[in-house]
């Protein structure tokens, strides 16, 4: 008979604060398979291919249902995901920068979305990304009856990306009824509302050999402002500033006396960022002298003297990203007789999201040089100017662009997979099979406001009339000085990047009873995939654009990347696929003895054929050991495999600005050649000054060398030459299932699980801070503070302002992870 469920509860929200109401708008008249009082058949359990009468894993593992997601007050399964102890919040709701384009990635065991296979139904989901991981945004909620999460490497039985574990996402495939579901939300500040609806109706035909199900789900979610809250308003600390600023050439520095005793400061240093008042005077980011705030916390949330100058960017990014999401998904299933039942589903999720970042900054080697020609040039800033060794120079300029509102991106998506499968038993026998071929694609379109066409600032900063015959006005850079909205137009610049994902899987698997031993049966599962995944990224034009590097006579250059604002990107096209065997069998080796009443032993083992790195081999040997009635051991040993994805292999150089950190007195973060990083003043201060010189700063500003920022501009990209993780996973545990009828305590039940995953030729890249440590011998890598040594070859300096810039932090198979 059918069930009627009400739902109706008060859910607190999970990381902003608030309530939000869980209803139906009717009587809901729905059926599961789960719901009748049926015997129990055989379960195929997250992590094997073996089906068996119980459902007990030899892994550790953790089940969630759709209760649990529905208690979240979410309309995206990601809350529910990081709200679980094994995972680590990745990609998210609240992830604006960096971000995804809206998606939603999970992170098993703190290893990297990446290492995390995502299943629907125990089968592979398109990919929305060119390291290979999942938008789980795409996954009908109102379907999923519940989730299975395994830890340790499950290669043996899936494949590559199972390193970390498994997420399998099981939809109800028996559905038989109407239910319609409503869910709103908002914080405790009534803002970021949340909506969701889904109506799901199917049921079973031809006397029940037969269903169908249809589900269409709609939810929204409206942004949040990180200057809403107290705790985000303040963030983002940045050394661009839309007043303008220069950081002086090295070689090529004001008169020290001038500039000391136009701040009033016997000690301040001439290399630091200074920056351009609306008054037309100067302040020093150095201690934030001389500063004259226009208002607002933009300019003043982090001026606190005599700490350093920043601007914050922080109130205009989203701390909520806003959601617009339609999901259709269509299932059925017809069983021809006891040896064929055809099956098939179709899934479409369309949705946008979108992110804000604070205004284009330009600075350092994306920044401008500005002649002293420039008739914008406040009278303060030209006698600095002239009081330098060659005062007819060029000099730089830094500049963040609020006229042009926020650096805006609206990704819209549109995925569809298709399913389609038979299986059944084999005739004469107790054996099943099941055949499948699954085809998905990811289509992205992102579009980018905000973003400055480089060139066309550095035309108006050259013009001698300061661009006013470019575009009405001209551009004054000293101050925050208005556009004109001609200007505007003329340096602003909108982008579409298109990213489209494809993946083909065909599976088959045969599985059964081999033969009997005396402490039970021998379970067997042999198997063979092909995997196709294609995968191109087209962006943009103008960011894909590189100007000619013009070198002036001073010595400084103009041109390089068109575009400042969203990162510069180049296109990235190129495809991977595998031919992989597998199998697994159960064998019983003890039974119906004291203290042993079943013990089973799992082994598997898979050999996968990659295009790209050759053959790979994965293997597993797991135990489950039945101690006495509910309280079972269970343990084993994991050998997985990650192959390297398309685009870990084959992405372009692209350019990025990482965070290094502001140097301090007892810290590693900055650049150690800043006067005030602990490397200048520890027992090594003479050899890292050395090593400074070696790499270019020059001996004008070396003993007042300061690095204004907390980022550095750097470029990425793949490897062709990289060649597969590999991980070892061990895992032991006890579960316990209460005994005692007492209602109180019949539906008890514990687990405690140890594992230990350790992860070796792990891919990735020497990011720029263990470059700089390890160049300056901070973990003991240059003891002889050699500039040729590999990590000092990985980024160069500025020759002009000494500055660290041009990183590489392309993949490699880098050193071990364990957890």
């Amino acid at each position: 008979m059918n069930n009627i469920r009400y739902r109706r509860s008060l859910l607190a929200s999970t990381m902003i604060g608030g309530a939000a109401l869980v209803m139906a708008a009717s009587p809901s008249f729905a059926q599961s398979a789960d719901d009748q009082a049926t015997e129990v058949g055989e379960i195929v359990v997250t992590g094997s291919r073996i089906a068996r009468q119980d459902y007990r894993s030899s892994s550790p593992i953790v089940t969630v249902d759709t209760q649990d997601f529905q208690a979240t007050g979410s309309v995206t399964i990601d809350t529910l995901i990081n709200d679980l102890p094994q995972f680590t919040p990745s990609i998210s709701s609240t992830s604006n920068n960096p971000s995804n384009g809206g998606q939603a990635n999970i992170d098993l065991r703190s290893l990297g979305s990446a290492r995390t296979l995502v299943l629907m139904n125990g089968r592979r989901i398109v990919p929305s990304n060119s390291d290979g991981s999942v938008d789980v945004n795409l996954i009908p909620t109102a379907l999923i009856k519940n989730i299975e999460v395994i830890s340790g490497g499950a290669s043996a039985a899936y494949g590559s990306d199972a390193l970390a574990g498994v997420a399998n996402f099981i939809l109800d495939e028996n559905f038989s009824g109407v239910q319609f579901d409503a869910q709103y939300g908002e914080t405790d500040r009534s803002d970021g509302k949340t909506e969701s609806y889904s109506l799901t109706v199917g049921g079973n035909f031809d006397d029940d050999r037969g269903n169908m199900v249809l589900s269409l789900g709609r939810s929204t979610r409206e942004q949040i402002f990180n200057g809403a809250r107290e705790f985000s308003s303040v963030s983002g600390g940045s050394g661009t500033s839309p007043l303008g600023s220069t950081v002086f050439d090295g070689a090529n520095l004001p008169n020290l006396a001038l500039v000391r005793a136009y701040f009033n400061d016997p000690t301040l240093n001439n290399t630091a960022a200074f920056g351009f008042n609306n008054s037309g005077t100067l302040f020093s980011y150095s201690r934030t002298l001389g500063f004259e705030s226009p208002g607002g916390i933009a300019y003043d949330g982090f001026n606190n003297p005599p700490a350093n100058y920043a601007f914050n960017t922080g109130p205009l990014n989203y701390l909520q990203l806003p959601l617009d999401r339609w999901n259709v998904y269509t299932g059925g299933r017809y069983k021809i007789n006891d040896s064929a039942e055809v099956y098939a589903n179709a899934l479409f999720t369309n949705y946008t999201a979108d992110t804000e970042l604070a205004a284009s900054p330009a600075a350092g080697p994306t920044g401008f040089r500005v002649p002293v020609t420039n008739p914008f040039i406040p009278d303060d800033l030209a006698v600095f100017l002239a009081s330098r060794p060659t005062p007819g120079s060029t000099f730089r300029l830094d500049k963040r662009f609020t006229d042009l509102g926020g650096r805006h991106e609206q990704s819209e998506y549109n995925v569809y997979q298709l399913t389609t499968g038979i299986r059944g038993n084999v005739p004469q026998s107790s054996w099943t099979y099941d055949v499948y071929a699954t085809f998905g694609r990811v289509s992205n379109t992102s579009i980018q406001s905000g973003n400055v066409s480089r060139s066309s600032v550095q035309a108006l900063l050259n013009a001698p009339d300061g661009g006013v015959s470019l575009c009405a006005g001209g551009f004054n850079p000293f101050g925050a000085n208005a556009l004109s909205a001609e200007c505007i137009n003329y340096i602003g610049r909108a982008a579409k990047n298109i990213t489209e994902s494809e993946q083909r899987v065909v599976e088959g698997t045969l599985q059964g009873k081999a033969f009997d031993l005396p402490a039970g049966e021998v379970r067997v599962a042999v198997g063979a995939q092909y995997r196709q995944n294609d995968f191109s990224f087209d962006p943009d034009t103008s960011l894909a654009q590189i100007n000619p590097i013009v070198t002036l006579p001073d010595g400084s250059t103009t041109g390089g990347n068109e575009i400042a604002g969203f990162n510069p990107s180049q296109p990235l096209s190129g495809g991977t696929s595998s031919k992989e065997l597998f199998a697994e069998a159960l064998i019983p080796v003890l039974a119906d003895l004291p203290f042993i009443q079943q013990l089973d032993l799992t082994l598997g083992y898979r050999y996968a054929d990659y295009e790209t790195i050759g053959g790979t081999n994965a293997y597993r040997v797991d135990v489950d050991w039945t101690i006495v009635d509910g309280l079972r051991a269970r343990g084993g040993y994991n050998r997985a495999v990650r192959a390297p994805s398309v685009g870990e292999l084959f992405a372009p150089q692209n350019v990025g600005f990482p965070a290094i950190g502001d140097p301090s007195s007892d810290g590693l973060e900055g650049d150690p050649c800043d006067i005030n990083s602990s490397y200048r003043q520890g027992p090594d201060a003479a050899a890292v000054r050395a090593l400074c010189l070696a790499q270019g700063i020059s001996a004008a500003a070396i003993d007042n060398y300061e690095f204004g920022n907390d980022q550095v501009p750097g470029v990425s990209g793949g490897n062709p030459n990289l060649t597969e993780e590999t991980s070892d996973s061990w895992s032991a545990g006890l579960v316990y299932q209460s005994q005692f009828q007492s209602p109180w305590l019949s539906g008890l039940s514990a687990s405690i699980d140890y594992w230990n995953i350790e992860i070796i030729d792990a891919i990735g890249a020497i990011t720029v801070d263990q470059q700089l440590q390890g160049c300056f011998n901070a973990t003991g890598e240059n003891p002889d503070f050699d500039a040729g040594n590999s990590y000092c070859q990985l980024f160069q300096r500025d020759p002009l302002s000494g500055n660290v810039f041009n990183t590489i932090e392309n993949n490699a198979n880098l050193g071990a992870l364990r957890t």
